[in-house]
């Protein structure tokens, strides 16, 4: 299975930030990512959580074609 790698915009945390420290995506790192079979994006954080990230908080390194692709229909008007 290809890898997925993202770089990130900004600083992502959950939206309950006290129930999950280290729980962070921070902005101008690389991480690894995985994707669910709709093509929803979450990537691996240090502590090893998956924290799901939205257009416009990341930009793809390195994804399967199915994922582009889905996030290029997904991101036409």
């Amino acid at each position: 299975m290809p890898e997925i790698r993202i770089r990130m915009f900004k600083d992502v945390i959950p939206f309950y930030p006290f129930r999950s420290s280290g729980t962070v995506l921070r902005a101008g790192k690389e991480y690894s990512a995985e994707s669910n079979p709709n093509g929803a994006i979450s990537g691996i954080c240090a502590n090893g959580e998956l924290l799901g990230v939205k257009p416009g908080e990341f930009e793809f390194i390195e994804a399967p074609e199915w994922v582009l692709k889905k996030w290029r229909t997904e991101q036409t008007p």
